[in-house]
């Protein structure tokens, strides 16, 4: 018994150390590696599931500490404590992670080159309660850079671009505050809308459009912490899974609309629910900690979050002794890991932007 124990821990830290230089290596390539498609760039809209540093920081938590303690060590505008979905898919490409938007008048035009990203952290696809441009202003932002010749020609932009669309979670925030407004209006409403802005981005010349289909909000830990982080909401989880329905139905109409198929719905819900469930399929051996649901970096209490301090500056939050094992970074966002988790299950269907 003593040595099937002592060889379950050895592979179980072979594996951790295997997934550890992994890492290392995709965080190197986002800045080195070269890529493999041709000239492509990458733009991203949505929330902070894809933002990069265009959230104010003055206002955002993503700029203070403990955020981006993983990568890139210090707090850089990522609502994690390292990589997020945008980092990866941008690696996925062969590319330099693309520059925010609001910071792209402090960098070399060189690094335009890859693209650019829009997202804002708590925007949603109307105006939502957390302020900041929605998806239509963000694809306005855009659509001036075009008239401005910030990418040589429109031809340009038509051969070589792919647009990642992370949106949706944050119109759901109202509807969970207050159920005044039937479900199923709220959701076609939103899909609607979200059609409209994607047909748009594809006008503007991009050929290839990935939208996420949103996650599972009931496994959230701010759904989670009301039942001790021990099971998801199932009634919050059937926001998402009709969600995703109607997503899917729209995004089947607008790809019969054009010759090729061009837009791709990147199964947040399953490869998110996946990576959590994991832990209880292989006890021992998952990257994951114990408790999946429950997030790294919390508050001390109710009235703090991750990343608060007090009037004299003291921390009022924890961490995790080892964020890289976690799912959750903190009570919205996936940890680094997370996002790697979901990445990895998500690969099949990015390698559909290049049919």
């Amino acid at each position: 018994m003593e040595k099937q124990t002592i060889a379950s821990s050895c592979l179980f830290l072979l594996y951790i150390a295997t997934f550890t230089v992994a890492e290392v290596l995709e965080a190197h390539h986002l800045h080195h590696r070269h890529n493999r498609h041709g000239s492509v760039k990458l733009f991203v809209f949505g929330d902070s599931y894809a933002d990069t540093g265009n959230t104010g920081k003055s206002v955002s938590a993503s700029w203070k500490e403990p955020y981006g303690i993983t990568f890139p060590r210090k707090p850089a505008g990522r609502f994690s404590d390292g990589l997020i979905l945008t980092d990866y898919i941008a690696s996925f490409l062969g590319i330099r992670s693309p520059v925010p938007y609001t910071m792209r008048k402090f960098v070399k035009k060189s690094k335009l080159e890859s693209g650019m990203n829009f997202a804002h952290g708590g925007t949603g696809v109307f105006d939502t309660v957390f302020g900041g441009p929605n998806l239509t202003t963000q694809i306005d932002f855009f659509q001036q850079l075009l008239e401005q010749k910030l990418y040589s020609t429109k031809n340009d932009v038509v051969n070589s671009s792919i647009a990642l669309v992370s949106v949706a979670g944050n119109d759901y925030a109202a509807y969970f505050g207050n159920h005044t407004e039937d479900f199923a209006v709220v959701t076609k409403s939103i899909i609607k809308q979200l059609a409209v802005d994607l047909k748009r981005i594809h006008g503007l010349g991009v050929r290839k459009i990935a939208v996420t289909a949103i996650g599972p909000l009931g496994c959230l830990p701010r759904m989670t912490s009301l039942l001790s982080y021990q099971n998801c909401s199932e009634v919050a989880n059937l926001v998402s899974i009709f969600h995703n329905q109607i997503l899917r139905q729209k995004v089947e109409e607008l790809n019969k609309e054009t010759t090729k198929s061009s837009f791709v719905i990147l199964d947040l819900y399953n490869a998110s629910l996946s990576a959590i469930m994991l832990p209880k399929h292989h006890q021992g051996y998952s990257t994951l900690q114990i408790n999946p649901l429950k997030p790294c970096c919390v508050g001390v209490s109710k009235e703090y979050s991750c990343g608060s301090v007090d009037e004299s500056g003291a921390k009022k939050y924890i961490v995790c002794d080892k964020p890289k094992l976690s799912f959750f970074w903190d009570m919205i966002h996936p940890s680094q890991n997370g996002w790697h988790e979901v990445y990895s299950a998500i690969k099949s269907s990015l390698r559909q932007l290049y049919l």
